[in-house]
């Protein structure tokens, strides 16, 4: 399912008793792909389980990001999450990931991370920072791996987001200029607000 997923929205930092009502919102506005990072373990967990309690798989394509350890992954394969996302690449992680049975979007950056993650046969991976090197980067990277897909992470908002579709990215993931770090239901308006306008822009691109 995350491969129909152009456009993810990240939880982070989040009190576990808001997560469902933001997450009824993004969907509510057609934002059905979330990431919750596991930045503050705890939290992200308890967000994790209370949006798995109330959306079922095929309403909601609900992963992990900023994973780092072993011990997370384990926990992630016994809640039956399908994906998770490293904020670097780490290789044994991919592998452990992999071996778990679920879908690892590494964190790459240069030439030299997209090779490894090729070579472990992984080819949906996240650029991070996406804004790094400008919006032609990424021509420059699908030159030598025309085979990799990537998601932008970093820098992404509601006005330049259909600028990384068009430059070649697969997909992109919004992070605190969707849902603010310590969101509460205060925040449900503004997300709201964005979560339109995110998704406007990438109609207007589709």
């Amino acid at each position: 399912m995350i491969e129909s997923i152009r456009l993810m929205a990240i939880i982070r930092d989040v009190e576990p008793v808001y997560a469902v009502p933001i997450a009824e919102m993004l969907v509510s506005e057609g934002i059905t792909g979330i990431e919750v990072s596991l930045s503050d373990a705890e939290k992200g967990f308890g967000c994790i389980e209370n949006i798995q309690k109330r959306f079922s798989p095929d309403k909601i394509c609900l992963g992990a990001g900023t994973v780092t350890k072993k011990e997370e992954v384990d926990r992630l394969a016994a809640m039956k999450i399908p994906f998770f996302l490293t904020p670097g690449y780490d290789d044994e992680l991919v592998a452990y990931g992999l071996s778990k049975g679920m879908e690892v979007l590494p964190g790459v950056l240069t030439p030299g991370d997209v090779q490894k993650a090729l070579n472990r046969g992984v080819r949906r991976l996240k650029l991070f920072p996406a804004d790094a090197f400008g919006m032609s980067y990424i021509k420059s990277l699908k030159g030598p791996f025309p085979q990799a897909e990537f998601v932008a992470v970093g820098g992404v908002n509601e006005t330049n987001v259909s600028q990384f579709l068009k430059a070649g990215f697969a997909g992109a993931a919004a992070g605190s200029n969707l849902v603010p770090r310590k969101s509460t239901d205060g925040n449900l308006e503004l997300i709201r607000q964005k979560a339109r306008l995110y998704v406007q822009a990438m109609e207007r691109e589709a």
